[in-house]
């Protein structure tokens, strides 16, 4: 069965959900920026609109706009969605409540979040998609349409948000800690750049691939010892 999914918003997060989506769905771009849209719905063989509306006939919806645009969008994709579909709110900051989820019987809402950094994903990072429903057959296709990330799992997706803010914390901590130690050693900021893009962040994706050289495992297990 031919399946239609609809991106609404073509920024950073909406464009690596659209290119992870199997080859043979059909893809519909939704945003309020043409150039955006078109430029997005050409990159994945998709068709492009300026208006919800364009959405109405998709099985599965992505919602991935601004926080502050959801509650609205979400009220005219609920009118305008087909009878059967499911609304995916991917906006990392915003949950919404059971009263609004069942506004319109036949129309399912559900809270699905992403684990991961958009930027580093749309160069080939993994990601996971954490999706808040109990509903075996919604997250069967939902895992099916983004079977282009590492994992779709269900889960408390309200803790997504805690989840990337501490590894977006903990990581600009230790940026700015490496900048601040080597500027004081007279390191040129092109070499730091450097250090920060390719040994700090390539140590840490070979520590979690169990790949780290003699020195770095040593210097992992010690801090791990001592609870650091």
């Amino acid at each position: 069965m031919s399946i239609t999914v609809a991106v609404v918003g073509a920024g950073r997060m909406g464009s690596v959900i659209a290119r992870r989506l199997p080859p043979d769905t059909k893809k519909i771009i939704v945003d309020t920026v043409p150039a955006k849209a078109s430029e997005l719905a050409e990159t994945v063989g998709g068709s492009w609109s300026v208006s919800p509306e364009q959405a109405a006939d998709a099985d599965l919806i992505a919602l991935v706009v601004p926080a502050a645009a959801v509650r609205e969008i979400l009220e005219k994709l609920q009118v305008l969605a087909k009878k059967g579909a499911v609304i995916l709110n991917m906006a990392t900051t915003v949950s919404i409540d059971p009263a609004t989820a069942s506004k319109r019987p036949g129309i399912t809402v559900v809270d699905a979040k992403i684990i991961g950094h958009a930027a580093s994903m749309s160069r080939g990072e993994p990601g996971i998609v954490v999706v808040k429903t109990e509903n075996a057959e919604d997250l069967s296709l939902i895992k099916q349409q983004m079977m282009g990330f590492a994992d779709v799992v269900q889960g408390d997706a309200d803790l997504v948000q805690a989840v990337n803010t501490i590894g977006s914390t903990e990581g600009i901590k230790a940026a700015v800690a490496v900048r601040k130690q080597l500027r004081a050693m007279g390191i040129p900021d092109a070499w730091i750049d450097v250090v920060i893009r390719s040994v700090c962040a390539g140590t840490m994706k070979a520590f979690t691939e169990n790949d780290l050289g003699g020195f770095a495992l040593e210097l992992a297990k010690r801090l791990e010892s001592e609870g650091q």
